[in-house]
């Protein structure tokens, strides 16, 4: 649930930047102020690095869920061999 929800906060926040930027540039350009023709493209720009960064984002995530599920399994075992060597010293 919280992956669909993340995603979807993204794309919003990702699809706001990218109306603002290009509202801007579009603004700047029929007023013929250049500067913010830059800032807009900026804004725009951002927006696909907002989505990029949060793909990076989420394919970390994923690989400290896998780390953790081999270290959980790796002190279950300990845990077992443990329990083991201790009923067999009884």
């Amino acid at each position: 649930m919280t992956g669909a929800l993340s995603r979807m906060l993204t794309i919003v926040a990702a699809a706001v930047l990218a109306f603002d930027g290009a509202a801007l540039a579009t603004f700047g350009w029929w007023s013929g102020r250049v500067v913010l023709v830059l800032v807009g493209l900026m804004f725009f720009l951002s927006s696909g690095l907002l989505l990029l960064y949060w793909r990076w984002y989420r394919r970390r995530l994923d690989d400290i869920a896998s780390t953790r599920r081999v270290l959980a399994e790796e002190a279950r075992e300990m845990q077992r061999l443990l329990g083991e060597r201790v009923r067999g010293d009884r």
